[in-house]
This record gives C-alpha cells, structure tokens and sequence, in this order.
C-alpha cells in the first residue's frame, strides 16, 4: 500500500491541468448519445428494432473485455518509443471514423427513413469503442506520468472528471439550446461539429504536456500472462478493482433504471432533464470541496466519505411517493454531490498503484476500463429484464423498481466501504 505524500514533486500548473483534464470533455461527450440517444435515433430513423439495436450495441461493448488489456499492454510495449500524449492523439481519427459512421450511416445530409442493416450498426459500434479505448486507456495512464505526487494526481484525476462533468453537462444542454429532439439528426450534426471540433482543440492541448520518461520494455507478453504475473508478485496492485466494480456496479444500476424511475414511479418525466442537469452540476460544484479534503484525510477516507455520501442520500428514495418533485430534487443534489470524486479518488488511487509497476501502468488502466465497461454491462443485463419481470408480478406497485434503483445499490456501496477498509495507508 502507498502512503500519501505531498512534497516529492513540483505542485502541477494551471496549465497541465487544462492541457491534461481539456480532453475528457469530447470524451464524456459522446457517453450520453451513444448508450442512451442512439437506440432511438436508430429505431425512429432507420427502420430497426429496438431488439436489433439492443443485440448490436451489446456485442459491440462486450470485446471490450478483450481490446482494454490488449491496447493496454501494447501501450506499455511502446511507451518509451512512442509517449502516450502522442499514443491518444494517434487514436483520433479512428475514433472521429467510427462516430461519423455512427451517426450518419446514410451521409451527413441525409435525413430520409432509410433501413440500416444490423452489420453497419455492430461493425461501426465496434470500431468507435475500438477508438475510444484506444484514446482512454493512454489517456488515464498519462496522469501517472505527469506527476508523483500524490495529491498532484489526485488534482489531476479530479480536472478531468472536472471537464468530464462538463461535457455530459452540455450534451444535456444542447437539444434545448437547438430546439430539437434527441432523435433528430440535426441534433446529432450538431453534436458532431461540436465534438470534432474539440477534439482537436485537445489534442493540440495535449501534445503541449510534458511527461516524465517511463521505463518501459519492448518485450512481448501477452496481457493475461502479464496479469498472472502481477498477481503472483505484487497482489496488492489488483485489490482495488473488485472494489473499484462494486462501486461502478452501484451506480450503474439507478443510471440504467433512471427514465423508468422517473416515468413510471415519480410520474414526473417532463422533468427528467432538469433532474440530470442539477446531479451533474452538484458533482461539478463540490469538487475542489473534495479535493481539499483528499490532501488532508487521504484518498480512502475521502472515497469512504463520498461512498457513505451517496448511499446515505439514496435511502431518502425509499420514501419517496409519486409526484414528489422536491423530494427526489434533494436527493439528485446530495448524491450528485459524490459524483465527480466517486470517479476521480479510485482513478487517483489506481495511478498510485501503477507507479509502482509503470512497465505495465497501461495494461493495469485497461483492466480499469474492462471493469468499467463490465459493470455498465452487468447493470443494464440485470436490472432491465429483471423490471421487466417485476411488473408481471402481483406485488405492490414500484417494489422490484425501488429495490433495483436504491436498495440493491445501497447494499453494493455497503460492501464497497467494508473492502475500502484495507486502503486505510492512502
């Protein structure tokens, strides 16, 4: 386990801050469209049903069970021949391909229903999560190389998720501002110029960073071999993952159930927007808050704090009855209080980690983002079937919705906290 420290390394400028954090803003862009808009866009645009589209876009996330290690580890192969700012700008255009692709299968003017078969949609999904692993998973190492310091991670974790916060905050905004609906292909040509456009404006931001020289190898090894290895000589380095799931997994859940718990039980879908625009602005707002208080009760702390934060503010959804508007606005602020720092702190953590093995730094945010992934996938195969089920059921109306969206996260965040406890050095 690693001890926090402060002092080892000059504090990160300004600069490196916007220069490192600017691009998890086109990044978290493209989250919201892709998992929750494009479905729709599909089915109302392109003659495909929603089971087409579900199988398709399932296939696609699962490989990359397979691409987060492997690029991972391709990345550490290469990293002292090819630096890893220059390793996610080479990723780029693979990434703008996929989107384009994926938004505008019949051309970027094209606004006419036409069919779209089942292997356009699975082939250009694959090659977006291609891209946007190949972009992510350099891009999270690249924290750990700018800076060893601690807190100075933790800075930098947190800008990100800062920007992160940002961009999900203006793909909200968007639609409004345009005055079009999400299925709309004039909100995805806007969406799309907005992206492209940032994504540039990154990388020249990017490419000006200057991180330290890593000692990597250009030895071939598989990623799982490597993976064994690290198990058997340094297990320490990996007991932050099953951790780091239970957690994603918890907030994965409410994410996945969250029109229908809006709609079906609240009764208050009109009003869906405003209640996802005030979650992220309450993780935007109190960030530097948690910042503040990492450096001085360290990262585990501050993550059992925040954990403890949202488990806490969701019990008030057990109690929450149709048409409470007030009530479920509270308990989207106090919850989306922890958002950021729920995201940031483990990223943080796991960039300490990977300093003490930076020959495979790159395979280890891999697994990361495997894990990340994993329970995105997990949450969406077991909670929408699951409510499916539930209203089949002759129970009392909402019980199955309540225990998914509130209760079954509780107790995951429950579980998270007690093997947090092990972390007690950070």
């Amino acid at each position: 386990m690693v001890a926090p420290h402060f002092a080892s390394s000059p504090v990160v400028g300004f600069s490196t801050l916007l220069s490192y954090g600017f691009l998890a803003m086109p990044l978290a862009m493209l989250g919201i469209p892709l998992y929750l808009y494009l479905p729709l866009y599909y089915h109302q645009n392109y003659d495909m049903s929603l089971t087409a589209i579900g199988s398709a876009l399932l296939l696609a996330r699962l490989t990359d069970v397979v691409t987060d290690p492997l690029i991972g580890s391709w990345s550490d192969r290469w990293a002292s021949q090819w630096p890893r700012k220059w390793q996610v700008v080479s990723g780029f255009a693979l990434l703008l391909l996929g989107v384009y692709h994926l938004f505008f299968p019949l051309g970027f003017e094209s606004i006419t229903s036409k069919p779209v078969t089942w292997v356009w949609l699975l082939f250009w999904s694959f090659i977006t999560y291609l891209g946007w692993t190949w972009v992510q998973v350099p891009y999270l190492t690249l924290a750990a190389e700018l800076t060893k310091d601690d807190y100075q991670k933790s800075r930098l974790a947190g800008v990100r998720e800062g920007f992160a916060i940002i961009g999900v905050i203006g793909v909200l905004v968007l639609p409004l501002a345009l005055n079009q609906a999400i299925e709309n292909q004039v909100f995805f040509q806007s969406l799309w110029m907005t992206f492209a456009l940032l994504l540039g404006v990154s990388g020249f931001l990017l490419l000006w960073l200057s991180p330290f020289k890593t000692q990597t190898s250009l030895q071939r090894q598989h990623p799982w071999q490597a993976l064994l290895r690290l198990k058997r000589q340094q297990p320490q380095l990996l007991k932050l993952f099953p951790i780091y799931f239970l957690n994603n997994l918890a907030n994965a859940l409410p994410a996945s159930l969250f029109v229908f718990f809006v709609a079906d039980y609240l009764l208050l879908e009109a009003h869906k927007g405003l209640f996802l625009l005030v979650y992220f602005m309450a993780g935007l707002l109190a960030l530097p808050f948690w910042l503040w208080l990492s450096k001085r009760w360290g990262k585990a702390k501050t993550w059992r704090i925040s954990i403890s934060l949202a488990g806490l503010s969701f019990l008030g959804v057990l109690w929450l009855s149709p048409g409470d508007f007030n009530g479920f606005l509270i308990i989207c602020i106090l919850s989306g209080l922890s958002l950021a720092i729920d995201l940031a702190m483990p990223a943080s953590m796991q960039a300490d980690l990977s300093q003490q093995q930076p020959q495979t730094a790159g395979l280890l945010f891999g697994i990361w983002g495997m894990v990340t992934k994993m329970a995105l996938a997990v949450a969406a195969g077991i909670s929408l079937p699951l409510y499916e089920w539930g209203q089949t059921l002759s129970l009392p109306n909402g019980w199955v919705l309540l225990g998914l969206y509130a209760l079954l996260p509780i107790v995951l965040k429950l579980w998270a906290m007690g093997l947090l406890q092990r972390f007690k050095s950070f």
